[in-house]
Formats: C-alpha cells, structure tokens, sequence
C-alpha cells in the first residue's frame, strides 16, 4: 500500500477521485447551464464539506505549519498578513474541492519565488493528512488528500527541476 502522502500517486484506491465519480454518475443528465451548480452541490453532498470545514481545515493547518521546522520559516518569511493568507486559501479549497470558482491566482507563480524541494511537499502533505484525519470526514479527507497530491505533485515537478 502506497504511503496516504505519495506525491507519485494521487488517486484513492479504485482509481476514481470523488471529482470524477461526480462526473461521471452525473452524465449527461445535467443541462449545461446547470452542470456546475448540480456537481458542486453533489461535491458537498458527498463529501460533507462546506465552507465552515474548509476554514477550520486551512486553520488548523497552518497551526501545525508554522511551527514546523522545515515549512514554519518559509511561511514565516512570506505571509505578512495571516487573515488575508487563510481567506485565499480559504477560496482555493473551495474552488477546487467544490467549485466554487472564487480563486483566480496562480498558484505555480505564487510558489516560484521559494525555494522549494520535494521534501518540502512531502512534508506538505503529510501535515495536511494529519489536518485531515483531525477535521473531516473519512470521505472529505479522501476526496482533499486526491486533490493535495495532485497539487504536490504538479508544483514538486515543475518547481523542483534540479
């Protein structure tokens, strides 16, 4: 069994994201028009997220990242403005756990001026495993731990080139 924070393998067991389970038991049933209203509210059925579990996700986190000893001081040296950092965050779970569509960054930008190394993400994402497991929902986690690993693995190949 692959490590819940393998950069290299993003998927849940069975092979399908709680995203494309959506997809596909949605089909064609949908009006276009209607789509994304129908898969986002179908994400939170399933995953039993909301905005207030997103929130206490992003803060808990970041409780545990300050003061690691390897992310704490790259947070430290980058975020000035705490509340502002969480309400950004904030809007890209959303957006990309349940389509919400409020962040509008680049996240690969964002992250280019660190100098990140692919321990960093490992340790990225075991901190988010362990967030998870004290936050949501067996399936919530499976469906953010998905969309995590993706993230680290898109950010880890093309920031970590060395």
């Amino acid at each position: 069994m692959t490590h819940p924070t393998a950069i290299q393998n993003p998927e849940p067991e069975g092979g399908r994201s709680l995203f494309r389970k959506v997809m596909d038991d949605a089909g064609d049933s949908v009006a276009p028009l209607d789509r994304r209203g129908e898969l986002a509210r179908q994400l939170r059925e399933r995953s039993g997220l909301d905005e207030a579990a997103l929130e206490r996700v992003v803060r808990r986190f970041y409780a545990h990242a300050r003061i690691d000893p390897d992310l704490g001081p790259m947070f430290s040296a980058h975020v000035a403005d705490w509340e502002t950092h969480y309400a950004r965050m904030v809007d890209f779970w959303a957006s990309v756990a349940l389509l919400a569509g409020r962040y509008h960054r680049n996240a690969l930008q964002a992250h280019r001026p660190l100098a990140l190394r692919p321990m960093h993400f490992e340790r990225w994402l075991a901190l988010f495993d362990q967030t998870l497991q004290e936050e949501v929902s067996p399936q919530a986690h499976q469906h953010l731990m998905s969309i995590a690993q993706r993230i680290a693995a898109t950010l880890s190949s093309r920031l970590c080139t060395r």
